[in-house]
């Protein structure tokens, strides 16, 4: 596989496995577009091997078997997966967080090893770890700049996250996992298993209409700091605030989420249309 087609490889990849992202992308400057669909394509990859595997083990060998091959692709050595290759061909290139993308990696732990989320501590520190660090890695590669880049990208995740979880829930609820917070189902008087036998209680819905306006706060703090709407703040630079482009999609996914009548056999969806038109309307 040459290098054009490992690049059309994984800009196929990145479409498949997050396509919010990867249209995002196509309106960052275009010498990170492929950059980003690597590290899109990347996470994709983590995220579908809770899927592809019967057992906790299995899981973590192919966890190992990334982080060693993005080190080997890193170094120049061909690992014959366009992902890895692209991804460590990044690496070679630019001095990413190391610490992000090992959270990045380790997070995935959760996704192969647990079926449900134990409390809403464990929950933000995953969203920290996996859509904020997407944001933070992403903000990396379009060389953004500018002040409070840790706290913008801990509430974009946070904000997109939630609406992330949200969305697939029905999904994830038919493969007996779920990944609202127990001790928050608990509090509105239903459970894990009332999820997977497809019960919608009332307790249920307060709980994501709840979490509908966590994810706007998160939203609003996120954009306090990205557009440097703070006294003291300068936000981001234009090329750091194309990291943040799918943030122009949480209210309209919340939107849709507030319509669904059966949360848990029910997906929100946007017109792919109107997608479009809030990410040019945000750029």
């Amino acid at each position: 596989m040459n290098e054009r087609e490992r690049a059309a490889t994984v800009q196929r990849m990145a479409r498949k496995a997050d396509l919010d992202r990867a249209i995002a992308a196509l309106f960052a400057p275009t010498a990170v577009r492929h950059d980003l669909f690597a590290l899109f394509a990347l996470n994709g990859e983590l995220a579908r091997i809770a899927d592809q595997v019967s057992e906790p083990g299995l899981g973590e060998i192919r966890l190992q078997w990334w982080r060693d091959a993005l080190e080997r692709a890193e170094a120049g050595e061909t690992t014959g997966h366009p992902v890895a290759d692209a991804f460590g061909d990044l690496l070679a290139r630019r001095d990413l967080s190391r610490e992000r993308i090992a959270g990045l990696i380790d997070a995935r732990s959760f996704d192969i090893g647990e079926t449900v989320m134990p409390d809403s501590r464990t929950l933000d520190a995953y969203l920290f770890d996996t859509t904020g660090g997407l944001f933070a890695l992403a903000a990396e590669i379009v060389g953004a700049e500018g002040e409070n880049q840790g706290i913008i990208a801990q509430a974009a995740g946070r904000a997109y996250g939630l609406v992330r979880v949200m969305r697939s829930l029905p999904i994830l609820a038919a493969k007996g996992r779920t990944y609202l917070a127990a001790d928050a189902l608990e509090a509105v008087g239903t459970t894990p298993a009332d999820i997977f036998s497809g019960e919608v209680k009332p307790g249920l819905k307060t709980l994501l209409a709840g979490m509908r306006e966590e994810a706007r706060s998160a939203l609003e703090e996120a954009r306090f700091h990205l557009y440097g709407q703070g006294m003291k703040g300068t936000g981001l630079d234009e090329a750091g605030q194309t990291a943040y482009l799918p943030l122009a999609l949480v209210e309209p996914y919340l939107t849709a989420l507030a319509k669904v009548e059966d949360p848990l056999h029910d997906i929100a969806r946007i017109n792919p249309l109107y997608r479009l038109w809030r990410l040019v309307r945000a750029k």
